[in-house]
């Protein structure tokens, strides 16, 4: 799942050269490409303060990526069926922790940038006009294109829910590790493992 994550950071936090075939005509789009746009002119004229400034790295995504993830159906998805049985307190610790953990991945991926590129496709509605899906094809250096699926909702706006990496989307994968955790521990042994992981416990 860390190395999906690595992937979509470089992608959506670090795509130089971003390009489209036409221009973005969808909100959805917009939001993604300008975020896109807008981190790569800090990366460009930051590089090493970004590298070696923690707090200043932190600033930057908070302020250009994390307004356009939606962090609590993210993890309500994650989650699943096992949402419910969460009391409100619980979630809440849940939305918090697995974006800790989220987060947290990103920032150490920036660290990873090699130049790669990432080509926005022309955009598709969808059946649903308060759903939309962003593509693109993330270039690697002496690889193929990896296929990166953006899913956005309008809730008053449009923000990202999932992200789909070659074909494993975040949701899905993150759902399959929660299952595994809630079931051996319950809700309390998947905020302990989460806990854990991001150093909070």
């Amino acid at each position: 799942m860390i190395k999906q994550f690595r992937v979509y950071i470089a992608a959506f936090v670090l795509g130089v050269a971003a390009t489209t075939a036409n221009a973005a005509d969808h909100p959805a789009q917009r939001i993604v490409e300008e975020a896109i746009s807008s981190m790569l002119a800090v990366y460009s004229e930051d590089a090493e303060r970004l590298k070696a400034e923690p707090e200043y790295l932190q600033a930057k995504v908070d302020e250009l990526i994390v307004p356009h993830l939606d962090f609590p159906t993210m993890t309500r998805l994650a989650v699943s069926k096992f949402w419910r049985r969460a009391d409100e307190e619980q979630q809440q610790q849940l939305v918090d922790e697995f974006k800790k953990l989220l987060l947290g991945t990103y920032t150490n991926a920036l660290t990873l940038y090699s130049g790669e590129s990432i080509e926005f496709e022309p955009f598709r509605p969808e059946s649903r006009e308060d759903r939309a899906e962003v593509r693109s094809n993330f270039g690697q250096s002496g690889g193929s294109d990896i296929p990166v699926i953006y899913r956005l909702r309008d809730k008053g706006g449009w923000s990202i829910y999932d992200i789909e990496v070659a074909g494993v989307s975040l949701v899905t994968s993150s759902r399959t590790a929660f299952s595994k955790e809630i079931e051996k521990g319950g809700i309390e042994g998947l905020i302990k493992t989460l806990k854990e992981r991001n150093g909070s416990s």
